[in-house]
């Protein structure tokens, strides 16, 4: 069951917010950890119906931007300067190719007819037959053949950046002009040069990166701009200390052409309807 939140365009918060906050709403250009974080609470919550549900999700003009995962505790109460109480969500956010962020990213939120609420409590019809997460926790782990999940967030966040910069160094060196396009996009860079524009996907792990995760809008975009998609994959990668070791693993540049090689989903368990 998912807890459903609208967002406002970004806004001004007030002095005495009471998470602290500068602003609250949706920000294209906040990281996803920045997104959850000015957008939790403060909010009129039911401590009884959080406790029903495991997932929040945050919607936008009627499309879900970010999925999380509630922690335990899941929420904690906030004391605003009337002396009144409201509650904030706990929890973190979900990495592109869990399952349950695939399922729900970028699909369409419709509220009940008529209700002004910004929380709407879901029915648990949109994650019936998601693989459970504990499950598919394959973790991104070195000498692993393909690309696991890394739920640390600050880990993940490391070696993403460390291979998206790569990437984009890679292909400046080739004379073209990059632009780092990560956020709320289904490619990390777009590379301009003489009237030719391409697409850039960077993918950083662990492993011996012989496959990785895409998301289905990464795949239905390069499937959209056939030869124009790129894939930089930093395989082998390591840690020390929190910092990626930049003579660690190895890098390879290939065409991103989801048709070729082998494309696995991996998002979805299916009970037949008979089995229901």
């Amino acid at each position: 069951m998912v807890i459903h939140i609208k967002l406002s365009n970004r806004t001004i918060a007030d002095s005495d917010d009471p998470l602290g906050r500068d602003w609250y709403g949706y920000d294209r250009d906040a990281t996803p950890e920045e997104l959850w974080a000015h957008n939790r609470g403060d909010y009129s919550l039911s401590a009884e119906r959080i406790a029903l549900h495991r997932w929040a999700a945050l919607n936008y003009q009627g499309q879900v931007v970010l999925v999380a995962e509630l922690h335990d505790p899941n929420h904690e109460v906030l004391t605003l300067s009337t002396g009144r109480t409201k509650k904030a969500l706990r929890g973190h956010v979900l990495p592109d190719g869990h399952p349950v962020h695939e399922a729900l990213i970028g699909t369409r939120v419709e509220y009940p007819r008529g209700s002004r609420n910004a929380i709407w409590y879901s029915s648990d019809r949109e994650t019936a037959g998601i693989v459970d997460a504990d499950s598919a926790k394959a973790p991104d782990q070195p000498d692993a053949q393909g690309q696991g999940l890394q739920m640390d967030s600050e880990k993940r966040k490391a070696l993403e950046d460390a291979a998206q910069d790569r990437l984009m160094h890679y292909y400046r060196d080739l004379g073209w002009t990059v632009r780092d396009a990560r956020h709320n996009r289904p490619y990390d860079a777009v590379a301009d040069r003489g009237g030719e524009r391409i697409y850039l996907e960077a993918k950083g792990t662990q492993s011996r990166g012989e496959s990785v995760i895409v998301t289905r809008n990464e795949v239905d975009h390069a499937r959209q701009y056939p030869g124009r998609c790129w894939m930089g994959v930093w395989s082998g990668m390591r840690l020390k200390d929190g910092i990626v070791d930049p003579d660690a693993g190895a890098f390879t540049v290939l065409p991103f052409d989801p048709d070729k090689g082998h494309l696995r989903p991996r998002d979805f368990d299916w009970t037949l309807p008979d089995a229901t």
